[in-house]
């Protein structure tokens, strides 16, 4: 092989591996790259849906979280099981490594072994619900999980989504805001508030790009508490777009409640094994 032919191939190999590492680099969705263009209610709607993230199950196998309630903050890290509508498994462990607890949540229930002081509960979702200070259900909660379209208005479940929010184009994002919306601000401009107790608002940011949630916010008025949900740093899991970060917050005037999530690899649809023993030696604490 002559040296001229040589420096081609040579060359053509380096290309190519520039190639793929420059896409290798690019590790995160940019946001806000497209405009919103005018659409119907239900086109939007069945765009996210169908953009949504489709599976049966998901592994996370390793997260990092910091948590603060009030000011107290701790970091941990662990592991997140799903099955859709069926179970939520979750492994928490201190960052040296030292295992900490362990969940098991269903629709109808909340199991969790702290292992730190040999005790466990067994309660409903409620109680899961209250520690959150956010009132969702089982469905809700694993839809904030898996960055998916709910609904915080317990009164209203039934009443299909499309029905129930307006969407717009607010700052070149697509948005649906609850339907009630327009009522709250009468409430708001005539000083009426002690009707907004009635009320609940709710709003879901969507990127134009990706089709995926970016914010969500929830005004819970009888309870004066806000709820807001960011999803950050959307990557590719298995061929499937999903935000690398996801941070909430819930504020009422007696608690400031924080958490940031950071997804470091999932899989998706394996079969998944839910180990969840209570040891003898563990006392009950609740109820």
């Amino acid at each position: 092989m002559n040296n001229r032919k040589y420096s081609k191939i040579v060359l053509r190999v380096l290309i190519v591996i520039i190639a793929l590492f420059q896409f290798s680099c690019k590790s995160f969705y940019e946001l806000g790259v497209e405009k919103a263009k005018p659409i119907s209610d239900n086109k939007l709607y069945n765009g996210l849906i169908d953009s949504s993230l489709n599976y049966q199950s998901i592994y996370v196998k390793r997260f990092s979280a910091s948590f603060s309630v009030d000011g107290i903050s701790k970091s941990f890290k662990g592991s997140i099981k799903i099955e859709k509508d069926s179970i939520i498994w979750i492994d928490i462990t201190a960052s040296v490594g030292i295992p900490v607890a362990r969940l098991l949540i269903t629709p109808d229930s909340v199991k969790m072994i702290d292992r730190l002081k040999k005790t466990y509960f067994i309660d409903d979702f409620g109680f899961f619900s209250d520690k959150l200070n956010m009132d969702l259900d089982f469905y809700s909660f694993q839809s904030i999980l898996t960055n998916s379209i709910f609904k915080i208005d317990n009164e209203e479940k039934e009443k299909a989504f499309i029905r129930s929010f307006d969407g717009k184009i607010i700052d070149n994002k697509y948005v649906f805001i609850s339907d009630k919306a327009r009522k709250i601000d009468r409430k708001l401009k005539k000083d009426k508030l002690e009707k907004l107790n009635r009320f609940n608002y709710q709003r879901v940011d969507i990127d134009p790009s990706l089709m995926r949630i970016t914010d969500i916010l929830v005004k819970e008025f009888d309870a004066a508490r806000d709820i807001t949900i960011k999803y950050r740093d959307f990557t590719v899991f298995e061929n499937r777009k999903f935000p690398k970060r996801l941070a909430f917050e819930v504020k009422d005037p007696k608690h400031l409640l924080s958490c940031n999530i950071k997804f470091n690899k999932i899989t998706f649809s394996e079969d998944l094994r839910f180990s969840f023993t209570i040891p003898d030696k563990y006392d009950q604490i609740y109820p």
